[in-house]
């Protein structure tokens, strides 16, 4: 699979996104807890401001699981079809992405993606 500078540096950024979210998600969530603690000490917290506060986290969430689904879909469409890469590392990489994720995105868009002529 023969990719353009362009479609290389697209797919890096869209690799890094999850990285960039998850400090704003954990925030998120953080700041939601500290607000409902702090709103139960007056009595019962309002419906209205948990439903809020859950939405201000759940939207970069589901937007972080789409972007590393897709990413997971494409790395392993990517690796099993690169003829570069003998059967054994193909296999190897699979696996990583599996079960390890995210984490092993990058590290393959660097090895094999960014520097796949060189």
């Amino acid at each position: 699979m023969s990719l353009s500078q362009a479609q290389k540096i697209i797919i890096g950024v869209f690799t890094l996104i999850p990285f960039l979210l998850l400090p704003y998600i954990v925030y998120e969530v953080f700041h939601f807890v500290m607000d409902t603690i702090r709103l139960s000490q007056q009595g019962e917290p309002d419906p209205a401001d948990i439903i809020a506060g859950i939405l201000s986290f759940i939207g970069p969430v589901i937007l972080c699981s789409l972007i590393s689904l897709a990413l997971l879909i494409f790395f392993i469409i990517h690796c099993v079809t690169n003829k570069v890469i003998t059967t054994t590392e193909r296999i190897i990489w699979v696996v990583v992405f599996i079960f390890i994720g995210s984490i092993s995105f990058p590290i393959y868009w660097f090895l094999r993606l960014w520097n796949e002529g060189k």
